[in-house]
């Protein structure tokens, strides 16, 4: 399986992983009690090179928009992720 996962992403995102930032980002989602964490691992890995301080900036503003309830659209519906991206 980790094969598989790790054949989504091209080798460019995975070498641009820090362990640490990565470890910061997580642990920020278990503090909002983000219980799909490995979904997110799985599906948007590339998520996790984000500079931790713009992931938390572009999670602030994205929950406001979802007033205050992103996970929850999120695990309904995981293509939100994408605004990440924007």
């Amino acid at each position: 399986m980790e094969n598989d996962v790790l054949s989504k992403y091209e080798v460019s995102v995975l070498k641009n992983i820090d362990t640490n930032n990565m470890k910061k980002i997580i642990t920020f989602l278990e503090t909002k009690d983000c219980d799909f964490i490995d979904e997110i691992l799985t599906d948007y890995l590339d998520i996790f090179t984000f500079d931790y301080k713009i992931f938390v900036e572009k999670y602030d503003k994205l929950n406001k928009e979802y007033n205050n309830q992103l996970l929850e659209k999120v695990r309904n519906d995981m293509n939100i992720l994408e605004k990440f991206y924007l």
